[in-house]
């Protein structure tokens, strides 16, 4: 078919359903990925040289894979759609049969806590990170900083401040630490139990959900985690639920306070337990106005001031509370990993640079440096071990992006290059290592010269019971963090497609924090970094069936409106 005209266009993508376009959408994402993903060369060391991690070149070869797997993916997904809607309207039926919640409810949680409890008494008192250990040292010198989020190293602090209240020592205070951590995720489960089923999901899909939440290793070994990610994991699930209620109660036209209330306390956990979570809040505030700014619905502005109220007052706390407190802010070149990478490349592979370009480039970091310091999926070499300077880029933040941008110009086969390796692990789902998976280990073992401040693990559950319970849930293979991305991104398309693009909004949490990662990552592989979106995996199942059963009670209402006037 020749296409010549405008109106001929029109007409010719009008041959395509919306369902296939979105078919079509999806089958060359996945395409375009699987390719890049046969031409990214990587070692499995994080530290490698770029003679170890790097980027092949592309050919015809890669034009003839991408047609050829365009093809298969397109076909799957138009196998599988179906049969996928098919599901969802079945488990979207409510549920038949009356359950005493409260004997529910209490089931669970005896299970929850006896198969956890054993990962608490194998790793006691917690695997202790090596930011953990700079949050514990903050306690010691009293020192006020952000660098780790302020609200977590006071709760580091309150812990060990209630060890020495008791005369106790650190691996005592890390014990509480751990222990309050596990029974509130513990908490928080239950809770999602109770969400589920105030929701009325289907007894079989949440059996099935609770038997990932608790007995998937990886969530309780994020449980017995000392590490910022674990307490940034619970307030995403929390906040996740509270904002698909909002959002619901917004499509039906409903106000509920408690909701609304629950939503912005969510909302500042999750902006107060990661430096990138008040990103998140108002990408997610900013979404939910645009998406719903024609509909009319009850105390829209209220409302709409009520979901913005967590982003500006994570704003104002964070930025002058925090200077008038004297709390050390993050640094900023923790937010400028992967220009500085890029530029990195630049050098690395002897790409275009002018001399007066590296004059420049020695005043943030000496240029002889970088090229014996370079690590592609590494940024911490360059921000930590190549003599960068931080108080130069502080002051001089505009002039290092001019230079990134020059750069830019000059080279952007290496600057796309580079961004494929420096973000690997969150969009390519063959890169996975150990680095910063879980944290079942001590980092270190010594805080200090005190005898009271060194750190000891103890296996109590191999002590007691003579056997090994961490051989059973210790990692032997790793994830990568890129499957739970893809997961979420696959389920906003669904949803897109079968329940309209503005409900993309329920994922938008998720998928936010996948972007931050993309904007500024130090490191290309790391599960802790997304192990949010592994805590609120099992949504992708639960919000279609929330959408379906909506649409079903939309469908009755018109049925019988229909009766009624005939």
């Amino acid at each position: 078919m020749r296409v010549n005209d405008i109106s001929e266009w029109k007409k010719w993508a009008g041959s395509f359903s919306v369902e296939k376009r979105y078919d079509i959408f999806l089958a060359m994402i996945f395409a375009v990925c699987t390719v890049l993903m046969t031409r990214l060369q990587f070692s499995g060391d994080l530290w490698g040289s770029v003679s170890e991690n790097y980027v092949k070149g592309f050919g015809i070869s890669a034009i003839l894979l991408f047609v050829i797997l365009f093809c298969l993916f397109y076909w799957l997904i138009r196998q599988l759609d179906p049969a996928m809607c098919r599901w969802f309207g079945k488990v979207c039926l409510a549920e038949e049969r009356k359950e005493n919640e409260k004997k529910v409810l209490i089931f669970w949680s005896i299970v929850v806590l006896a198969a956890w409890l054993p990962y608490y008494l194998s790793y006691y008192p917690g695997g202790v990170y090596a930011d953990t250990v700079i949050s514990i040292k903050y306690y010691f010198s009293e020192k006020l900083s952000n660098r780790h989020p302020y609200l977590y190293n006071s709760l580091i602090g309150m812990a060990i401040q209630a060890g020495e209240s008791l005369d106790k020592n650190l691996v005592w205070s890390m014990g509480l630490f751990t222990s309050v951590q596990m029974m509130l995720l513990e908490a928080e489960i239950i809770y999602f139990l109770h969400w589920m089923m105030k929701h009325h999901v289907k007894r079989e899909l949440r059996t099935g959900i609770m038997i990932f939440l608790i007995f998937c290793p990886l969530i309780p070994l994020y449980g017995i985690s000392v590490w910022k990610d674990t307490p940034f994991c619970m307030a995403v699930m929390l906040w996740s639920l509270f904002w698909i209620d909002l959002y619901l109660n917004v499509q039906k036209n409903q106000w509920n306070g408690k909701t609304l209330t629950g939503f912005v306390i969510g909302a500042l956990l999750v902006a107060f337990t990661r430096n990138n979570g008040i990103y998140v809040i108002g990408l997610t505030a900013l979404v939910f106005i645009l998406m719903t700014c024609r509909q009319k619905f009850q105390r829209k502005i209220l409302t709409y001031i009520i979901t913005l109220l967590p982003v500006f007052l994570s704003a104002w706390i964070q930025g002058p509370v925090y200077d008038w407190a004297e709390i050390d802010k993050t640094d900023a070149v923790e937010n400028y990993g992967i220009p500085l990478q890029q530029i990195g490349s630049v050098v690395a592979y002897d790409g275009n640079i002018t001399e007066e370009q590296k004059e420049n480039l020695d005043h943030f970091i000496p240029y002889e440096n970088i090229k014996n310091h370079f690590s592609p999926c590494l940024a911490d070499n360059l921000k930590w071990q190549a003599g960068l300077d931080d108080d130069y880029l502080m002051e001089n933040q505009g002039e290092f992006l001019r230079l990134w941008f020059q750069l830019l110009i000059q080279n952007p086969n290496l600057y796309v290059k580079e961004y494929l390796m420096e973000t690997a692990g969150f969009w390519n789902v063959d890169v996975a290592t150990s680095d910063a998976y879980v944290q079942n280990f001590m980092w270190v073992t010594e805080i200090d010269k005190k005898e009271e401040h060194k750190l000891e693990q103890t296996d109590y559950f191999e002590k007691w019971f003579g056997f090994s319970f961490q051989h059973y849930v210790n990692p032997e293979y790793y994830i990568s963090a890129a499957w739970f991305f893809w997961a979420f991104f696959v389920g906003s398309v669904f949803v897109m497609k079968h329940y309209g693009w503005k409900n993309i909004s329920l994922f938008v949490p998720q998928l936010g924090i996948w972007l931050t990662l993309m904007a500024a990552t130090p490191i290309a592989v790391s599960l802790r970094y997304l192990a949010a979106l592994l805590f609120t995996l099992p949504l992708i199942l639960i919000v279609p069936v929330l959408l379906q059963r909506e649409r079903e009670k939309d469908f009755d209402t018109g049925v019988r409106e229909r009766e009624r006037i005939l």
